[in-house]
């Protein structure tokens, strides 16, 4: 009963603390990720293009996928190393220079500081899955807000984060170095794997079921060499 007289800053900041704790306590904290030189020879692995389409905020939240990607970049991830999308990006404050933007808080849409991350983080963890990686930590989100034609990504293939309570983390279980180069404009967003060595690349299947008031995503993930294994499974409540 009290929780809810607690200010959300605080909250945060409470669990920010837990989520330390609970890092260094399993140690992956030691194998996250970090800025490093890029290899100076890199071949490309995989890309995903995704359209970013018009709202009244679309230019906000193509300025805050800038100042988010400038960050993500600059880190190479080693082979057994476990990247981490807010121990790169950290807390999206307006301190820090970024706009309002659509976000998903508490089952409905409202504009929030840091708006349109979802985006990167989205398609992190779709170029993850098609290279093969162990996804760690992954939140798809509680709503499917879309038409058909007017999603992204694949429904299945999104990943909310927030920063202290969700994020969006791999393991790199190849025995390859990569990095992630992003481009952005208006209405496009492209983000590609590079990596000094060949890389596998994995087809992948959103199978999707419907039900009263929600639908369901199981995503089934393979390649030439391995049979489907199941990944991940979504749950969407319908608007």
């Amino acid at each position: 009963m009290i929780r809810k007289f607690i200010p959300s800053s605080i909250k945060r900041n409470i669990r920010i603390a837990q989520r330390n704790r609970a890092d260094r306590k399993s140690g992956i904290i030691k194998t996250f990720a970090r800025p490093a030189k890029l290899p100076i020879k890199s071949i490309e692995v995989v890309s995903i293009e995704q359209p970013i389409y018009y709202n009244p905020l679309a230019a906000n939240k193509v300025f805050n996928i800038e100042l988010a990607i400038k960050e993500i970049q600059q880190v190479v991830i080693q082979p057994n190393e476990v990247f981490s999308f807010w121990h790169i990006v950290g807390n999206p404050t307006k301190e820090k220079g970024y706009k309002t933007g659509r976000n998903i808080i508490g089952d409905s849409l409202k504009e929030d500081i840091g708006g349109g991350l979802c985006q990167v983080s989205g398609m992190i963890y779709h170029l993850a899955l098609v290279s093969g990686m162990e996804i760690v930590e992954r939140h798809n989100h509680t709503l499917d807000l879309y038409k058909e034609d007017g999603r992204y990504t694949p429904l299945g293939a999104d990943a909310t984060v927030v920063f202290g309570y969700k994020d969006i983390r791999f393991k790199n279980t190849t025995s390859a170095p990569f990095y992630f180069n992003f481009q952005v404009s208006e209405s496009n967003f492209v983000g590609t794997i590079f990596s000094p060595e060949n890389m596998p690349v994995f087809e992948l299947n959103f199978e999707r079921k419907e039900f009263e008031g929600y639908r369901t995503i199981h995503t089934y993930r393979q390649n030439d060499r391995t049979q489907p294994a199941l990944i991940n499974k979504s749950k969407y409540l319908l608007t």
